[in-house]
């Protein structure tokens, strides 16, 4: 019988290589689309304004920088970076 594996053991886990990853708490956010302005490269939009953020870890210096004026613009502090 193969052995179950609990969720927060299957995830990959990030190393120490990886870097820091921007979260979005969607039932905070009222689309105001400060964030987009201010990290181009690191988030998008979608039809109705809503950010669309990335799970992948941030390796770029350049996108780092972005995401963390992201999360200190964000009107109701929707963004995390992690």
């Amino acid at each position: 019988m193969p052995r179950v594996v609990p969720l927060r053991e299957a995830r990959p886990q990030a190393g120490p290589a990886a870097g820091p990853r921007l979260r979005l708490d969607p039932s905070v956010c009222d689309g105001v689309g400060i964030c987009s302005h201010l990290a181009p490269d690191v988030i998008g939009v979608d039809s109705w304004g809503y950010p669309i953020v990335h799970a992948e870890p941030l390796t770029d210096k350049r996108d780092v920088r972005q995401a963390e004026a992201a999360v200190k613009a964000c009107p109701r502090k929707a963004l995390h970076l992690l």
